[in-house]
Parts: structure tokens; sequence; C-alpha cells
């Protein structure tokens, strides 16, 4: 008889473990964010999105724009992901019938240039600006010797001072070179070329300028800023001309699994709270007016842009990058 109780009750437990196991599976919610920022920026967002929302399971998968835009095509129509964390928007657009169309609860408070306009919902917010300015060392130049413009970059006197990434290997280099052909042409672009050191990395640049090996580069301003919060001897300079106006956004993948939690995600994507996080703990400029840029950088509304027409650049990436690779 005792034999027989103790059965039971075994049986029982049993069955009760696995009814709790499986509801705690059904009621679990999650969340997988394809990142294109870097794995401690992803973190910072995503640990302050978890503060608001403890439940949920948020899972990053890191890597490149490129390698996030094959990945997801790949995986199409069904993505394992559910939202993408700072990708540009000329990578966005590469996937844009891809994306879900959605309004964020903070939709009246974000710039219309600040987010998709190809349509009345949009398929992705700005969050950050990856705006391309000059650097210069200031052990080698004084602010007077320093270009201004991005016309001066094709001055003789510059002759190899400058080094740039090369638009071949480099997404931010490329953009640079669409915004010189864009302003002056091909022409203009072959002068620059003449002064110029291409190196194959983005922050190569950056870091050659630092230690005082060239003078001049051009690149993203979360470099410049980095620079100078690290106290090397660097300025910045944005060009007379202005810079285009690019964003970096993020977007819900459509068909994800878990819809509601990335509905949530681009809600808290697009407030002040996580505006502030990009520029405090990922050193970005957020798109956001109300909210400085990160240190040694101007205010975005000191700023001066023109258009930087992101479908253009990508029709015509191929053959610029060919006219460019001539050049050398």
């Amino acid at each position: 008889m005792k034999k027989g109780l103790v059965f039971i009750l075994i049986v029982l437990l049993a069955m009760f473990s696995v009814s709790a196991s499986g509801s705690s599976e059904s009621g679990s919610r999650e969340l997988v964010v394809y990142s294109a920022a870097s794995e401690g920026e992803a973190e910072s967002i995503t640990k302050a999105f978890n503060e608001l929302y403890p439940d949920i399971n948020v899972t990053i998968i890191r890597a490149g724009s490129g390698d996030l835009v094959t990945r997801v095509k790949t995986e199409w129509p069904k993505p394992d992901g559910d939202v993408i964390l700072l990708m540009g928007s000329e990578n966005l657009d590469q996937i844009y019938d891809m994306l879900m169309p959605y309004t964020s609860a903070n939709h009246d408070k974000i710039d219309e240039e600040n987010r998709d306009q190809k349509s009345d919902e949009p398929r992705y917010y700005g969050t950050s600006m990856p705006l391309q300015a000059i650097m210069y060392n200031t052990d080698l130049l004084t602010a007077e010797e320093a270009p201004a413009s991005w016309a001066d970059l094709a001055d003789p006197k510059y002759q190899g001072e400058i080094v740039l990434a090369n638009p071949a290997s480099s997404g931010s280099a490329y953009a640079q070179l669409y915004m010189m052909n864009k302003l002056y042409g091909m022409d203009f672009v072959a002068d620059v070329v003449k002064n110029t050191t291409f190196v194959a990395s983005s922050t190569a640049g950056p870091d050659s300028v630092a230690r005082g090996e060239y003078a001049i580069t051009v690149t993203g301003e979360f470099n410049i800023a980095n620079k100078i919060q690290a106290g090397d001897p660097v300025a910045y300079v944005l060009p007379e001309e202005g810079t285009g106006r690019r964003i970096e956004g993020s977007a819900i993948l459509a068909n994800c699994k878990h819809p509601e939690e990335a509905k949530l995600f681009i809600d808290f994507m697009t407030s002040t709270e996580a505006f502030q996080i990009v520029r405090d703990e990922c050193n970005r400029r957020p798109v956001s007016t109300e909210i400085p840029g990160p240190e040694g950088l101007p205010a975005l509304s000191e700023m001066k842009f023109f258009i930087y027409d992101t479908d253009e650049a990508a029709s015509i990436k191929r053959d610029l990058v060919q006219q460019f690779n001539g050049l050398l």
C-alpha cells in the first residue's frame, strides 16, 4: 500500500513538473536583436530596455551591416531575428520590403527627415547619425592651416598629408566618395586622390592622425569624439559646405517570431531615454535635437547639411567605385 502511494506521488510530482515547465515556456517572452552596433553598445541599449521589460529575454546577434543584410535575405521569408539595431539607412533600404510597417508610440516626436519617408507607416526610425567630418592633428597643423572645407582637400599643399579609408572596402568611405562627387565631380576626386594615402579600415585613418603619422583624415564623428575624449591631439572641422545627412536606424523584421516584443523595442528606441543612452554610453550622435552630440562635437542645431540621397548612392555605387579605382 505504501509503495502504491509513493508511486502515485511520484507520478503526480512528475506531471506537475511537466505542467509547470510547459506553462513557463508558453508564457515566456523573447526578442532577437540583429545588431550592426558593437557588442558593448547593443548590451547598453538592451539592458535599459530590459529594465522596462524584465520579462523579455533578449538575444543579441552581432554582425556587420553587409552580413546582416545577407543574413536577412537568406532567411527570408522566416527571419530568425525580430529587430535590427543601428543599421545605416542605405542598408535598411536594401531589405526595405522585408521590414514591417509600424508607427511608433513616439512617432510625432521624430522629425520626418529622421525616419523612413517612403511610406505613411514607417518601416524604420532613425536612432543616430553617422555624420562625416574632417579631423586634423593639432601638433602638425594650426586651426588656420587645417582644411576648412571639402574643397580644401584637393589643395596641392596637403599632398601626402591626408589618409582616408578606401571606398571599395569601407561603407563610410564610400559615403565620403559619394558626397565629394556630388559636390564637385570626379575631376575633383582625382585631385583629392593625388593628396591621399588610402587604407582598408575606417578606423585606421583616425588612429594614424592621432599618432601624428598623417595630418588630416575624414571620418565619422564617432571616431573623432573618441579621440578628443581620449585626450589625443586632434580637432574637429565641420566642412563649410556642410555634410550629408545620414541616419542609422532601427526596424522590425516582417514575419518575425515576436512582433509584439519587437514593437515595444521600437517604441523604446524612439524614446528620449534611448537617445540619451546612444549619446552617453555609445558615444554616438542621437537624431533627437533635444540631446546634444557627444562631448567635443557641435550641437545638431549648429550644423549645416546637404541632402544625401541613399537610393542614388546605392544605385551608382558599383560604377563610382570603379571610377575611383581607376584613379589609384
